[in-house]
């Protein structure tokens, strides 16, 4: 898995790539622990190019929200390739953080 990240401001955009297995789910954790995390207040990531989202990578993004949430921040994934997408509301994922389907 690969991770692109940019900022602006309160803003941070995640750009992944790949198949985010158990080790891109730790390096997912990376990135984010990189952060300025008292700067951030909305995290997007955008998995136009994910082809994999295993049970770690899911954990990390709850993880995320709760981090997010707990300093009003939000959450939100664009470009969800479809079956994911379908995943992430089966597991009503849908109802903590914006999924926005590719």
């Amino acid at each position: 898995m690969e991770c692109q990240v940019s900022q602006q401001g309160d803003t941070v955009l995640f750009r992944l790539s790949g198949k985010v297995d158990e080790q891109g789910a730790e390096l997912l954790k990376q990135h984010f622990k990189a952060l300025s995390l008292h700067k951030v207040r909305h995290l997007t990531i955008d998995m136009a190019e994910c082809s994999y989202m295993g049970s770690s990578g899911i954990g990390k993004l709850l993880l995320f929200y709760k981090h997010l949430a707990g300093h009003d921040g939000t959450l939100a994934l664009i470009e969800v390739p479809g079956a994911i997408a379908q995943l992430f509301r089966e597991l009503k994922l849908d109802t903590l953080f914006t999924i926005s389907p590719a």
